[in-house]
């Protein structure tokens, strides 16, 4: 507790074991980090890998949360910490759990169905494999700050990258802050997340791509003004819609932005089902890919064929857009919209709609009054059934305190 350790250059944990753990050369590691140390680098070569059949095991308290930044935050010589990223690298978290986009066209969700992940080079990291129970370690109370570096266009680190990590892995009080690009990536895999904040970071905030198949509870997002791209982005291989979709289910979150882009993108062969929702924003909701979900934004086609939403406060659409990004608007999200009676939102006037949040993300009276979808662990077994909408119940619902910074009554960032 109180250590501070520098790292320079890559850092690999263990060598690759391979998908099904026998390759050649395999050293499967762990690396333990204790309550209260701090990680730091100081460039965009900065970064570490568990590679897969390693471990980490990061676990912090709400006291004394494990912290990754960069050295420029350490002693206090960034010129604006507001709008401080791309400082050092990030983490990238490799596994051996399905994933549909193949090096070499293996069938997709099986063992020989491998892909590099983005960013990390000379050597390339490889992640993929068919152990859906796959554990990569523990991610718990732990900052990721001001990190992210891109490598070539489109080729970047992102706060975290999950690539291909499976759901005996533990993710849960986890904050990404001010990372250059997307705050956390899931490149397929099957991990699971509890309590996350994310904040300031200019991509998205949460990414899936590549047949992901996790669910996340309890978010927080907050934008800063002007920043950022989408919320949350939806991709996969539209050819491998029929035997790998990604599919990300998202309950009780809390996402507030003011930007030009949307909440939700959803792309090729991703469906997604978001559920016991807030969303304040000042552009659209919804933004609805031709070849998202069955392939059709013209018609919806039902929670696990398209896209779908329950029990979700839509207050978007406020800087004159409407709840999707087209006009007349997107007809299968409409619809999507539409078929559940919980959902509040108004497509004559979006402006119609407000919130009530208390110090942005903590439920008011609006909220309190929405009826929230009862029986979330019928969507995902990892699930809490909860009996309200958002990320933060009331302001006795504290599991935000002390360990991440620069929200509520946390100290800055």
């Amino acid at each position: 507790r109180g250590n501070i350790y520098e790292l320079d250059g890559r850092l690999n944990v263990g060598i690759d074991v391979g998908a099904d753990g026998t390759a050649a050369g395999g050293d499967p590691a762990v690396l333990n980090i204790e309550a209260g140390v701090t990680i730091f680098g100081n460039s965009g070569a900065d970064f570490l890998v568990v590679n897969r059949g390693s471990q980490i095991n990061a676990q912090g308290t709400a006291t004394n949360p494990i912290i990754f930044t960069s050295e420029a935050d350490l002693l206090g010589t960034q010129p604006n910490a507001a709008d401080a990223d791309g400082e050092w690298g990030g983490l990238v978290i490799l596994g051996r759990a399905p994933i549909n986009r193949c090096i070499t066209g293996s069938a997709y969700g099986t063992a020989s169905c491998e892909q590099t992940i983005e960013g990390v080079s000379n050597p390339n990291a490889v992640y993929g494999g068919s152990l859906d129970t796959d554990s990569s370690g523990t991610l718990r109370y732990v900052q990721v700050k001001y990190a992210g570096f891109e490598v070539s266009p489109g080729n970047e680190l992102n706060g975290i990258s999950f690539g291909g990590v499976g759901d005996g892995t533990t993710v849960e009080y986890v904050q990404v802050h001010n990372n250059s690009d997307d705050g956390v990536e899931f490149f397929g895999g099957t991990v699971n997340a509890r309590y996350l904040v994310l904040t300031g970071n200019d991509d998205e905030s949460i990414d899936t791509d590549n047949g992901y198949q996790g669910a996340i509870q309890f978010a927080i997002v907050e934008q800063t003004p002007g920043r950022g791209d989408n919320v949350t982005e939806q991709s996969s291989v539209a050819a491998a819609y029929g035997t790998l979709p990604s599919n990300p289910k998202i309950a009780n979150f809390t996402f507030i932005g003011d930007n030009a882009d949307e909440v939700f993108k959803s792309n090729s062969g991703s469906i997604g089902q978001l559920t016991n929702g807030v969303i304040v924003y000042n552009g659209e909701c919804i933004d609805w890919d031709v070849t998202a979900g069955d392939g059709d934004n013209t018609v919806w086609a039902g929670v696990g064929a398209d896209p779908s939403f329950q029990s979700v406060l839509f207050d978007c659409g406020n800087g004159g857009g409407g709840l999707t990004d087209d006009t007349p608007e997107t007809p299968a999200a409409v619809a999507a919209v539409q078929a559940d009676a919980n959902n509040v939102y108004d497509l004559t006037d979006p402006a119609n709609v407000s919130n009530s949040l208390i110090g942005d993300f903590i439920n008011g009276p609006t909220e309190s009054g929405v009826t929230a979808f009862g029986d979330e662990s019928s969507i995902d077994p990892f699930f809490m059934n909860v009996d309200y909408i958002g990320a933060v119940e009331n302001a006795n619902d504290t599991w935000w305190q002390g360990w991440a910074c620069g929200i509520g009554t946390n100290e800055p960032c």
